[in-house]
Formats: structure tokens, sequence, C-alpha cells
């Protein structure tokens, strides 16, 4: 068997390539349709604007405030922005620096407190997770909401087995500003998803005094300090934002289907739904953790979830998210990512003890890594014009400077927000119409228009004068069109 050095070494070699892979992905892959471009343009808009205080985002031909969510992701991608310029790679490196920071600090969490070799062992497990690996280099809120969380419950394993009080000082004031972070990216379900395992973690165990030490006073004033100036400036300059906020996205989301969601459709699923969404988002670790808890007995599993208070913790920690998600109806896949990390710390510390089971469990874990890494470079060149509308955009700008092209770029039906971020100020938003609603008011600002028109929606052209339309270019599933105006109206 290999020895244990060889094998971190191995590690780290494997870590860093994984994250060399990622960060070029980031900077190659086009944003996506629709979350990562929808974030993106709100952050650029931000970035753009200036506007600190109020998200928006274009919808249906209004510059509308995005109000359904806080606004640390979009303060953090429009501050990139503002440095590395408007690109993907800017509107993508908060996750990345989001998922450094939640295995920097599941590193030092373990490895001090589980055990020498369990930090490392614990952040690759957790990297080479494929919802991890993937989202940790996306537009999104998810990965900067799962280090807050995790980061959170990690603090507070932390705290409770420090044993110097400067130690649990600093680790409680850590639990307070993660805390905090999270609330400004998604709200109350931050504190919930913290609140719950400690709270049953405590009642189980009996364990007030943890909570008596900690520093409340100093650790609630900085949650406000960071939290309240936000929200009540938001709802200075947006009446009715803290009703829509806390009660339609954040309490009837999880009664009715039809909360009175202002940007999008409900994701409905039936209660319940959550169990196999945290298998998927843990995979392959759930499946391994299946096999090995199959052979370990009943006795040891017994004591990995309900008999050893640490082990408990994690447990609590990875399993008590995914419960309070089973109640909800509305929720996405990603919902379940922030009980990932501890699903992998409760995962390393029951092989702690057991010197072969972690350099198996670690080797595994590199060749997971490497077959992640290997394999989005490989897609990548497959996945640069799916779900995406930067070439085609980037092909009407060639055209209309080569044919000094003045004029809007229209895209058929409804506008996507990668459009908008790829060509914001040139791409015209507007309702979801037909092409033919969208032909008929077009203000005159010239004899020809650019319209960019999905496969899909190759019908849109009936009606037209076969003459009045030719494509001049194409992309993955777009095509450029350029249409003379005015065009044959179709008949009843």
């Amino acid at each position: 068997m290999m020895p244990a050095h060889c094998v971190s070494r191995w590690a780290i070699i494997a870590l860093a390539t994984a994250l060399a892979a990622r960060v070029a992905t980031m900077a190659l892959l086009p944003v996506t349709d629709s979350t990562e471009g929808r974030y993106a343009q709100v952050s650029q808009e931000m970035a753009s604007t200036g506007d600190w205080v109020t998200p928006r985002v274009w919808m249906n031909e209004q510059h509308l405030p995005f109000l359904g969510k806080p606004p640390l992701y979009f303060w953090a991608a429009a501050g990139t922005m503002r440095l590395l310029g408007e690109n993907e790679f800017a509107a993508r490196l908060p996750s990345l620096l989001a998922v450094l920071a939640l295995l920097g600090l599941l590193y030092v969490v373990m490895e001090r407190y589980a055990g020498t070799g369990t930090g490392l062992l614990s952040v690759t497990v957790t990297a080479s997770c494929g919802a991890v690996f993937s989202l940790g280099g996306s537009v999104a809120t998810d990965m900067l909401l799962c280090t807050c969380v995790a980061g959170s419950l990690l603090g507070y394993f932390a705290f409770i087995h420090e044993d110097t009080r400067r130690g649990k000082r600093r680790w409680s004031l850590l639990v307070f500003g993660l805390l905090a972070l999270g609330f400004l990216t998604k709200g109350p379900v931050a504190l919930v998803l913290f609140g719950l395992p400690v709270l049953f973690w405590t009642i189980r165990w009996q364990q007030w005094r943890p909570l008596r030490e900690h520093r409340w006073l100093v650790g609630g004033t900085l949650f406000l300090i960071l939290v309240v100036p936000w929200f009540t400036l938001c709802e200075r300059h947006n009446p009715g934002f803290l009703k829509y906020f806390f009660l339609n996205e954040n309490l009837l989301r999880f009664l009715t289907h039809d909360y009175g969601d202002v940007y999008g459709s409900g994701h409905q699923y039936p209660r319940g739904s959550a169990l196999m969404m945290a298998f998927v988002m843990g995979a392959p670790w759930t499946l391994y953790a299946l096999v090995h808890f199959m052979r370990v007995g009943r006795a040891k599993v017994r004591m990995l979830v309900w008999s050893d208070p640490s082990a408990n913790f994690l447990f609590l920690g990875a399993t008590v998210g995914v419960l309070f998600w089973c109640l909800a109806r509305q929720l996405l896949f990603t919902y379940l990512l922030p009980m990932v990390p501890l699903f992998a710390a409760w995962l390393v510390w029951s092989v702690r003890n057991d010197a072969a089971a972690r350099r198996r469990m670690l080797a595994a874990a590199c060749a997971l890594l490497a077959v992640l890494s290997v394999g989005i470079l490989i897609a990548t060149p497959f996945l640069n014009t799916t779900r995406s509308t930067r070439g085609i955009v980037a092909l009407a700008h060639d055209y209309a400077a080569r044919h000094a092209y003045e004029g809007p770029l229209v895209f058929a039906r409804k506008t996507p927000y990668s459009a908008l971020f790829y060509g914001r100020g040139w791409v015209t938003p507007h309702p979801n119409e037909s092409l033919h609603e969208s032909l008929a008011r077009q203000p005159p600002r010239g004899t020809v228009l650019l319209v960019a028109l999905a496969r899909s929606h190759q019908n849109e052209l009936a009606g037209l004068a076969s003459a009045s339309w030719r494509t001049v270019a194409s992309s993955g599933e777009w095509s450029l069109l350029r249409i003379a105006l005015p065009v044959v109206a179709p008949q009843p």
C-alpha cells in the first residue's frame, strides 16, 4: 500500500489540478441561461449603474428591482466585474472564492479537532463531490450560502471542542459573522439550517453551557450591524420589499405553489424529494457511505449516528437540513448543497482512527478529482455553445461592424438573460412575444433588423415573405437573421 505521505502529496496535486481546471473553464465557458445569465446580468447592472442598494433585472421590457434575494452575491460579483471587467470569470469568481474559503475552514477544523490527516481527507472528499466541483465556479448564490451555513456549523463544532477561552471567543464571533453573511445571501433560511441541528444536538446531549458561553452581545451586535442597514435602505428605496421578501419568498413559498413569485415560476416537487436530491448532491460519496456502513455493522453505525457527541453533531448538520427541505415542495437540488461538507466531515470522522481506510478514501477522492478535471476540460468545447447566447451575440456584433448596422439585436420570443449580459444596451429586452409582434413594434430606425432565432422557433418565420429575410450566421441553437422591414404580416 502507498505510504501516507505519498497519498497526501497526490491529494494536493489533485486539488491543485482541479482548481486549475475549474479556473480555466470559468473563463472559457459562457454564462448559461437561465440562472447564470440572470445573476450575471443583475450583477452587471449593479456594477454599471453604481446602485448598490437595489439589485435590478430586465424583465418584460422593464428594469425591475430584483428583490427575491439579498445582495451579497451581487455585491461580490459586481465588485469583481469592476476590477476584472464584465466577463464570465469575474461573474463566477465569488463562487470560487467561497468554496476555497469553505475548504480552508474545513481543513482547519477537522485537522485540529478530529485528528491529523482528517483535514486533507475532508477537503478532498468535499471537493470531489460533483455538485461542489461544478457549483464552485458558477454564477449562483448556492456556493456562497453553502460556505456561510456549513462554515457556521463547522465553526460551532470547533467552538464546542475548543479548550481555551480565547479560542472559543474567536470561533463564536466567526459563527455570528458567517450567519450574517448567510442572511445577506439568502435570508432567514441560513439561520434555520444552522439553528435546527444545533438545537437538536443541544437537547440530545443537554449541552446548554456552550450556548451560555457564546458571545451573544458582541456577536449579536455584529450580526445586526452587517444585516440591518441594507434591509432598512432597501425598504426605504422599495416600499413593500420587507413584506414581499419575508412573507412571499421565505414563508408562503413553502406552503403554496402560487406564492406570488414576481421573478419566475416555482419549482414544485413532491414532499420528501429532498432525500433523493441530497443523495445526488453528495454523489458519489453517498453511495460509498451506504456500502461502507453496511460493512461496519449496526453498533458502529449507531455510535456514529447517535452515541458519539462529535459524530452526532456532524450527522445532524448533514441530515437535519435535508429533513427540513423534505417539508417543502418549492425547492431545487442546489438547496441541499450546504449539507454536503458536513456529510463529508461525518464520513471522514467515521474512519479517523483507521489509517488504511483513510488512505483508500483519499486515493479514491484523488481519482475522482482527476476524472472531474479531465472530464470538464474535454467537455468544454461541446458545452461552449449550449444554453448560452455568447456566440450569436458575438457574430451579430461582427456583422453589425462589417455592414455599418446601427439598429438593435432582437431575440425572437423571450429575451434570454445571457443575451442581455453579453449585449448590454444593444439587445432589446421585451416580453415573451411572437416574432411578428416584435417586428410590428420596432421603431423606424432603418430598413433592416437583426434577429436571433432559436431552431426550436423556426415556425416564427411563417407568414414572412421569403425575400424579406435571410440567415447570415449561426451559433449552436441560434440563427442570426437579417430581416428587411417592413415585412408581410401573417394571414389570419
